[in-house]
């Protein structure tokens, strides 16, 4: 199955792709969030035959946020405005894994502004992938 997983902003969503059969994900280029964002995924859901989304929900170490409301009313309209199946999965601490990672792969941090997001989206895909990897395996 061919997946995709967002991490949701209000300026920029970090985009990674991956393929269930091989059980890797790959960052992209974040996409900006603006008035086109629902047409540009749905043409990459089309071009690239994705069968389900992944969207980053993210939560405060107190609960829900603003932002974990914004995620949520984003993922509803893209279930309608594509023909993937979407999914709200746990977002909890990827920016902060995806800082460290880019800054141990040497990255400054004018680098890491551009690549972090779609880091965070690499790090919920693959965490989905090897779960999701692990529930065949038993």
């Amino acid at each position: 199955m061919k997946l995709l997983a967002l991490d949701f902003g209000k300026k920029r969503i970090g985009v990674a792709a991956g393929d269930s059969k091989i059980g890797v994900a790959a960052a992209r280029d974040f996409l900006e969030n603006n008035s086109e964002i629902f047409e540009n995924l749905a043409e990459l859901v089309k071009r690239e035959n994705v069968e389900k989304i992944l969207v980053g929900l993210p939560r405060g170490l107190q609960g829900e946020t603003k932002q974990t409301n914004a995620a949520r009313d984003f993922a509803a309209k893209l279930n309608v405005e594509t023909d993937a199946i979407v999914e709200l999965v746990d977002e909890r601490f990827t920016s902060r894994i995806a800082g460290a990672n880019l800054q141990a792969a040497g990255k400054n941090s004018r680098q890491q502004k551009n690549l972090v997001d779609s880091e965070s989206a690499r790090i919920i895909l693959q965490e989905y992938l090897d779960y999701d990897s692990h529930k065949v395996q038993k």
